[in-house]
């Protein structure tokens, strides 16, 4: 296409009509308020398309190496972060998102959040993972690197970055 050159109708609609449909997202959350920006615009750009809303957070917890806990109950803490984490994340889900009559799932997992995000993707046949740009920071975004950017790299499922 030439500069000054008028585009006909047409092309648009053969563009529209090549777009892919979505009809399954994951979206996924930190609780951060950047991800509860995330979960909105997704929540907002998604709504009365019939689309099914994943909505994951996943519970991390590295030992650094040669860590001693002095308890024989590690699978007890371990349980007590996903009962926090269930909890909250049915309370940083805003209401009129749960009572839209849209299809929402709500899953909390464990493991590296890049790579759990991934699988529960591919296992779910979603379609597209939205996520915010920012979430975790200062330490812990510098041990564990950016999510983000380690699911864009990885993913081969589409990813839509929402910044803040």
């Amino acid at each position: 296409m030439k500069a000054g050159q008028m585009i006909s109708p047409a092309f648009f609609s053969r563009r529209i009509n090549r777009m892919p449909t979505v009809r399954k997202i994951l979206v996924a959350v930190d609780f951060s308020e950047n991800s509860k920006n995330t979960l909105k615009y997704a929540y907002e750009f998604f709504k009365g398309c019939g689309v099914e809303f994943h909505i994951v957070h996943v519970v991390y917890e590295a030992l650094p190496e040669g860590s001693y806990i002095p308890h024989t109950s590690v699978g007890e803490m371990g349980k007590t972060s996903m009962d926090y984490a269930t909890e909250e994340l049915d309370k940083f889900i805003p209401l009129r998102i749960m009572s839209s009559g849209e299809e929402i799932h709500k899953a909390v997992l464990e493991g590296a959040p890049y790579s759990t995000i991934i699988e529960y993707a591919q296992e779910n046949g979603l379609e597209l993972i939205v996520m915010g740009s920012q979430g975790a920071s200062g330490i812990a975004k510098f041990l564990l690197g950016s999510v983000t950017d380690k699911v864009i790299r990885q993913s081969p499922i589409p990813v839509l970055v929402v910044k803040p």
